[in-house]
């Protein structure tokens, strides 16, 4: 991978672009949408129960049934850690599961029963298959994340070698090669013509999530006082969090300290320049979502600049409410990757692209129920 486009992508969008581009994909069977051919008739063999090894033919029918699948059709060839010695039922054709039916006296029985054993046997074996690739997953995106930031340690250290030699390069002619067109969903952009690459300051991921946990832990005490939090506008909302920000760093921040500054609710500053931005908003439609996002891309300027958004639900169901604000979230046009999350009613991370250089920032989502 060409060393700028590594310096310059965000690290979580190029992994799952990796992951997206070589790795399978789960295979799932849509059982409700299956079709059917023509009943047929047909010759069967009938084994002779009079004579032993010898067949005979009698006529039947038959029909082929065809089950549409999604996702890599090799996984259910693949041998998972669980498996079973018996063949596959059906037989895999392109993306759909074919299955044929033949008897001497075809019912709609018999069929159905037929459909239910294959049924039974693919979900297992598909299930195994998945399990398997959900655990290499993982472990991939962590090798994968391993290797990036040891390459990038390496490229950022060989660029401070060259400035200190203080020689110059010798001039080439040779035309970069174009980067692989990755899949439409989350790609590795090319960016325009520009300088070189040079390292900008950005907010470490540990701090970044450790002010997100300050946030988390704060509007989880919030929420245990709705009558009081409930009676506050937005403005008196945010004033309770950077107190709360400011309390915690006691000012160990240095010049980065938490700050209501214009418009932005909630910044850190380094050498005058926005490393970390978070709005407060009140949930009052999927439009307070797109436009929270608009102002926060709008301020950063940094690249893989760290940002919050911390949105307030006064709503009669919250529930319904979060999966409304995540849904609002990823409509938005420069949106670009979901992060796992194992509780998305207290935080989401998202990916967006920030400029149309295709900067990176990461966008924590952290709803705060404040109801009576």
């Amino acid at each position: 991978m060409n060393p700028d486009l590594l310096l310059t992508e965000n690290q979580d969008v190029l992994v799952a672009a990796l992951i997206e581009k070589h790795l399978p994909q789960p295979v799932t069977v849509s059982w409700d949408e299956v079709t059917r051919s023509q009943v047929i008739e047909v010759s069967l063999q009938v084994q002779d129960p009079f004579e032993r090894g010898a067949n005979y033919t009698v006529a039947g029918s038959k029909v082929i049934l065809t089950f549409p699948l999604t996702g890599t059709s090799d996984m259910l060839a693949y041998r998972a850690s669980t498996y079973s010695y018996s063949s596959m039922r059906g037989e895999v054709s392109g993306n759909a599961i074919v299955l044929e039916v033949a008897d001497r006296t075809l019912t709609a029985e018999v069929v159905q029963s037929r459909i239910d054993q294959l049924r039974q046997d693919i979900d297992k074996r598909a299930g195994w298959a998945n399990e398997d690739l959900r655990r290499f997953t993982e472990v991939a995106k962590e090798e994968l994340k391993s290797l990036y930031l040891s390459r990038k340690e390496r490229i950022l250290h060989d660029r401070e070698v060259e400035e200190a030699l203080g020689i110059p390069v010798r001039s080439s002619d040779a035309r970069r090669q174009p980067v692989p067109a990755c899949r439409k969903q989350v790609a590795l952009e090319t960016r325009r013509a520009q300088a070189e690459f040079v390292p900008e300051p950005e907010l470490a991921e540990a701090i970044y999530r450790e002010v997100l946990d300050v946030v988390q832990s704060w509007a989880r005490s919030l929420e245990r006082t709705p009558k009081t939090s409930n009676k506050l506008d937005e403005e008196e909302l945010r004033d309770l969090l950077l107190g709360t920000l400011n309390g915690y760093w006691s000012g160990a921040a240095g010049g980065e300290l938490f700050n209501g500054s214009g418009k932005t609710d909630i910044l850190i500053r380094f050498n005058n320049r926005n490393v970390f931005i978070a709005e407060c908003k009140i949930w009052r439609g999927r439009k307070t979502a797109s436009e929270a996002i608009g102002q926060l891309l709008s301020y950063l300027v940094w690249r893989d600049t760290k940002a919050a958004i911390v949105m307030f639900i006064k709503t009669a169901d919250p529930a319904v409410t979060m999966e409304r604000l995540h849904a609002a979230v990823e409509s938005h046009p420069q949106y670009v990757l979901t992060k796992d999350s194992t509780e998305p009613q207290k935080q989401v991370d998202y990916v967006f692209t920030a400029d149309t250089e295709g900067r990176r920032i990461s966008l924590a989502i952290i709803p705060v129920i404040v109801r009576p």
